[in-house]
């Protein structure tokens, strides 16, 4: 292991990886927690996770990991992943492993980094959308037709195919449904699956569920330890193989016109943890296209997003005496816009923790 030397690019990479350890325990993954205090003072590391995604570059190279050694599980770094053995080592002592396989699979590693995007997912995050398209569906009318912005494989494009168990209605959706998803609503409105019409989704690097190699990279971006939710998302992903859902690949401020007008009435644009990795420029970008459109149409929206102050320190653009606190804090917010002759009515509606299991609602 080098220690890390002055250069401020590396100091602000440096900041994130001391970020991203807090997110970590509080999210459940101990061992990339690990390996957050250890990158952290590693120059070797710090450099190649440089290569990452802007706004992800701990958790793009931790994921790129663990995909080789989801494809070769022989490396003794595989004994610590909950994914890879039934009975993982502790993740004391896993950095040694770690930084030797950083080592010796650098190449193979910049590879992912300079060529997959961050697109994590879970089925779980379903438990934050279901409450908005509830709001949405009741305002703008059924068949809802979804256009999802970062859409990864699509899982939450087929919301409604799952089950849920989120407040004292019980269990909400088909009993025959792939799985149940349980969480805690609080204050929320009443709840229902709404009928939805079509499902676009828009992504730089759409995710093609019938290909293995595809979904390992999207397997690879679960938390090592959240076997039970890796599992989920595998059988998400089967369903969403048996839907209906249109796919366009590429930037989605080039492509979100032509979705609009492909799509009919009424029609929900909506994105979580995506605008995250967005500079703010392209956001307002965004926002200008979908005034634009609503000149003609009422367009609906929601965005289930971390706040800006989260994101700068996530970033590690915000020093070290804000890490508790920012840690501590639930990590984004769920927001509904309509837009409508060229304005944009928007509301806070609620807030979710880091898992999306807990959602504070505000109506």
């Amino acid at each position: 292991m080098t220690e890390t030397t002055h250069d401020p690019r590396l100091t602000t990479v440096a900041g994130a990886f001391r970020a991203s350890a807090l997110i970590y325990l509080q999210m459940g993954s101990p061992l990339y927690a690990e390996f957050c205090r250890g990158g952290e003072s590693d120059t070797d590391v710090l450099l190649l996770a440089d290569f990452g995604m802007e706004g992800a570059k701990p958790s793009h190279l931790f994921s790129s990991v663990h995909y080789l050694l989801l494809g070769n599980p022989d490396d003794p770094l595989a004994r610590y992943f909950a994914t890879l053995s039934d009975q993982p080592l502790p993740p004391e002592g896993a950095y040694a492993d770690f930084a030797s396989y950083c080592r010796k699979h650098r190449d193979q590693l910049q590879h992912l980094l300079q060529t997959r995007t961050v697109q994590t997912t879970y089925a779980e995050r379903c438990r934050a959308l279901l409450a908005p398209m509830c709001e949405v569906a009741r305002e703008a009318g059924e068949p809802l037709n979804l256009i999802e912005i970062g859409c990864s494989a699509g899982v939450l494009l087929v919301f409604d195919k799952f089950a849920y168990q989120l407040d004292e209605q019980g269990v909400i959706g088909n009993p025959d449904a792939a799985f149940l998803l349980e969480g805690e609503l609080s204050n929320g409105p009443r709840l229902f699956i709404p009928r939805i019409g079509t499902r676009t989704g828009i992504d730089l690097h759409t995710i093609d569920v019938r290909s293995q190699e595809e979904r390992r990279w999207l397997l690879a971006l679960c938390f090592p330890e959240l076997r039970a939710e890796q599992q989920r998302l595998d059988q998400a992903l089967d369903v969403i193989a048996a839907s209906d859902v249109t796919m366009l690949e590429g930037d989605a401020l080039l492509h979100i016109e032509q979705a609009l007008a492909a799509t009919p009435d009424p029609v929900c644009v909506f994105h979580s943890a995506c605008l995250f990795y967005w500079p703010q420029e392209a956001k307002r970008a965004l926002e200008d296209r979908l005034l634009a459109a609503s000149q003609t149409r009422d367009i609906w929206r929601i965005s289930i997003e971390p706040s800006d102050t989260f994101d700068e320190w996530h970033k590690g653009r915000i020093g070290e005496e804000e890490d508790e606190s920012q840690a501590k804090q639930r990590s984004g917010e769920i927001s509904i816009a309509r837009y409508i002759q060229g304005t944009a009515d928007r509301r806070v509606a609620g807030r979710p923790n880091a898992d999306y299991g807990c959602i504070v609602w505000f109506g």
